[in-house]
């Protein structure tokens, strides 16, 4: 039976994957705004998705007014199951399934995950959330903590995305600037004007490890499936993630992500946590109530033989679906980025990289780039698989991408 699916915040990924599956969103709900600059209609025509209805939804505002109207239109469309596409989506997602009684995150669960400091708070009695923080809302506040921490610090507003304003501070740093980094962010085409979120940060102890994220579809409070993405970071002040690979799910997974569930109490959907694997076990960095960017769903679909949009889909709509119970293969992403601040001159030709690769580089010549202070700093991406007759490593991922690193005519 075909099921009717709004999506809250238009994930191209996510959307794209579903309409793959057979699973198309029937309608999208946006703001206005967002629609616009993303150019979401032409998108649309280009990927096959113009049948899907639009339903302006202002769920960036600060609070959405319009939440009971939409909530209507879905109820006359027999939406059956309701989607949270983007991060800054997940509340509205939630209110608006709550309110057609649908399955989803809920609304507590929701606004716990979209602030970073609440879900330190909530989960800070499990043993793999034991990490020293403190909320800060000034500079003052920063500069009280990291006086009394031996080692560095990491820092990250509580209500932004892509590693954005996540800054590593050593002892002696100057917290006054950055204060600054971290709550004057600004996201392009991702925020409408004028938001600025809380302008309040989380502030940490500097996690020692390896980095992983696990993906977990969610039913009725009980975690049914799991995915383990080993994730590849640049060191230094800022920690931005270059690549992922699918990795062999670990035993502790499943029942950390499950008392996660609890914690938070979070009903149906998809989460996307994101681990330090330390000396002392596993540590929660972040949690995110909607599909993992970063091509980790494509890269899910590769190595699993399944598409976990679809299944997430099929969920929020109070079905069961059949799941894998491990990955048949290897898939991996390596993002193509540069190592200095500077003007582009030449950009490697693709021929470089092996046909049956996947690959996207956005850079042009006389373009400014500079090292990537976050996600959107990045220039590109390469994804092989086992399934593309590759090895799907992280290591061939990251030999292809390093060959279409643009080379710079100045520094900056």
């Amino acid at each position: 039976m075909t099921r009717r699916t709004a999506m809250v915040g238009v994930n191209r990924n996510a959307a794209q994957q579903l309409r793959s599956s057979g699973a198309s969103p029937t309608l999208f709900c946006e703001e206005p705004e967002l629609w616009e600059a993303k150019q979401l209609t032409s998108w649309l025509d280009e990927v096959g998705l113009s049948d899907a209805k639009l339903v302006w939804f202002d769920y960036q505002h600060e609070p959405p007014t319009s939440t009971a109207a939409v909530a209507q239109t879905l109820r006359s469309e027999r939406i059956d199951g309701v989607l949270p596409g983007l991060e800054y989506a997940v509340e509205g997602a939630a209110a608006l399934a709550s309110s057609l009684g649908l399955p989803g995150a809920g609304v507590e669960a929701a606004h716990i995950l979209r602030n970073k400091a609440l879900l330190r708070e909530a989960t800070s009695h499990c043993a793999w959330g034991t990490v020293p923080f403190r909320h800060v809302t000034s500079a003052e506040d920063l500069a009280d903590f990291l006086a009394g921490q031996p080692n560095d610090v990491i820092v990250k507003p509580v209500d932004r995305q892509a590693s954005l304003g996540v800054v590593r501070l050593a002892p002696g740093a100057d917290v006054r600037a950055a204060w600054v980094e971290v709550v004057g962010g600004a996201e392009p085409n991702q925020t409408i004007h004028g938001w600025v979120g809380l302008r309040q940060a989380l502030v940490e102890e500097c996690l020692v490890g390896d980095e992983c994220s696990v993906e977990a579809l969610v039913r009725d409070g009980a975690v049914v499936w799991v995915n383990l993405t080993a994730k590849h970071v640049l060191e230094g002040e800022h920690r931005v993630e270059i690549g992922h690979e699918i990795v062999p799910v670990e035993e502790w997974c499943w029942q950390t992500m499950q008392e996660l569930v609890e914690a938070v109490h979070f009903r149906s959907g998809l989460l996307h946590a994101e681990f330090m694997r330390t000396a002392r076990g596993p540590r929660l960095i972040e949690c995110a109530g909607r599909p993992p960017g970063d091509q980790i769903l494509n890269l899910i679909e590769q190595a699993w033989g399944f598409s976990p949009t679809a299944a997430w889909s099929a969920i929020l709509c109070g079905d069961r679906p059949t799941l894998p119970t491990a990955p048949r293969g290897r898939a991996s992403v390596a993002f193509v980025y540069s190592t200095d601040d500077g003007v582009v001159d030449v950009v490697p030709d693709r021929a470089v990289v092996p046909p049956q690769a996947v690959v996207s580089v956005t850079v042009t010549p006389q373009q400014e780039v500079r090292r990537p202070r976050s996600s959107w700093d990045r220039l590109g991406y390469v994804v092989t698989s086992s399934d593309m007759g590759l090895r799907g490593n992280y290591a061939e991922s990251r030999t292809f991408a390093d060959l279409l690193r643009p080379r710079l005519s100045e520094r900056l």
